[in-house]
């Protein structure tokens, strides 16, 4: 049974990532936009935000599903190293510009999908 959770989890967040949560980043980025105090004004920035954020996190998400129906624990291994990167980067955030709450909580969103998809990855390389 505890073998199985991982790939829940890895399942479950790569299905949130790719549809709900990237898809109001796609079709709604002003209101994403918003909620995490970013202010949007233009052609560019409403293209780098369904860019940068919807379009990256519907590739993460996608990737980690097809890791798990593929059995390909590449795909979730670069899952998991992109959101390594992301909450690296994050931390360099932190150091520079300061903390706050919602920062916490997106770092434990992609640290929570990284263990899990590493942990799937080695799962199925074992």
């Amino acid at each position: 049974m505890w073998r199985r959770i991982p790939r829940v989890l890895t399942a479950l967040l790569g299905a949130l990532l790719a549809l709900p949560f990237a898809l109001r980043w796609l079709l709604a980025p002003e209101s994403m936009s918003a909620e995490l105090g970013i202010s949007l004004s233009g052609p560019s920035a409403f293209s780098q935000m369904r860019g940068d954020a919807g379009g990256a996190f519907f590739a993460i998400g996608s990737l980690a599903v097809l890791g798990l129906v593929r059995k390909q624990p590449g795909y979730l291994e670069a899952v998991a190293f992109i959101m390594v990167s992301i909450a690296a980067a994050r931390l360099l955030g932190i150091a520079l510009d300061g903390y706050h709450p919602q920062i916490g909580v997106a770092m434990t969103v992609e640290l929570a999908t990284a263990g899990a998809t590493f942990a799937t990855a080695r799962q199925m390389r074992a």
